[in-house]
């Protein structure tokens, strides 16, 4: 077989380097000794680099690829709380008080998102979009309203549910069975975030 699967137009790079282009790995001689070695240079080395500098410590972050080479420049650009489990399904995992705190701390953690991008002026067009999560059948239809059946006030993130019959009113198909709306998550540029970051 001698035609390609891929189209005419087809790149092998992520669509968001195209706004921000990857930097050039760079072959600085490593100092001799440092505070605080970091491994990795994506979203999660670079906030831990920031903190230890900030908190005066000498801090050098290294990688084996170019600064964000990897998932944090290629990822979806969601943000949300981040959480596998629901409230009511962390409950018998790990009791009401646990399942609680891991709540209000993926809360904290999209408001943080929020903040940090806007206090530290990284213009990554960060906006507080929402999202819908389409049910692939009725089963599922009923799982998703099982996550935001009543919750204790300060864990209402506002989530409503779409019937099949509205789905339009979210998202111009007939395919799924209904859906959830998360009102207050958002999206970022990820490349453009991690450039700000780095």
């Amino acid at each position: 077989m001698t035609q390609s699967i891929f189209s005419s137009d087809h790149k092998e790079q992520p669509w968001w380097w195209e706004a921000a282009p990857r930097p050039a790995a760079d072959e600085t001689v490593l100092p001799r000794t440092a505070d605080v070695l970091i491994i990795g240079s994506g979203y999660t080395g670079l906030n831990a680099a920031i903190e230890t500098a900030r908190a005066g410590r000498h801090t050098v972050v290294v990688d084996a690829e170019a600064a964000g080479w990897g998932c944090s420049s290629r990822n979806g650009g969601q943000v949300s709380p981040s959480l596998k489990w629901s409230y009511h399904e962390m409950i018998p995992r790990f009791g009401e008080k646990k399942a609680h705190a891991i709540a209000m701390e993926g809360q904290r953690a999209l408001s943080w998102i929020e903040d940090f991008t806007r206090g530290e002026g990284i213009d990554c067009d960060f906006d507080v979009v929402g999202r819908f999560h389409g049910a692939h059948s009725p089963r599922q239809y009923d799982a998703l309203a099982h996550r935001i059946k009543p919750l204790p006030p300060e864990l209402d993130i506002g989530a409503y549910m779409v019937p099949a019959a509205e789905t339009r009113s979210e998202m111009d198909t007939d395919y799924y069975h209904g859906g959830i709306v998360f009102p207050k998550h958002a999206s970022l540029h990820p490349g453009k975030y991690h450039l700000g970051l780095l």
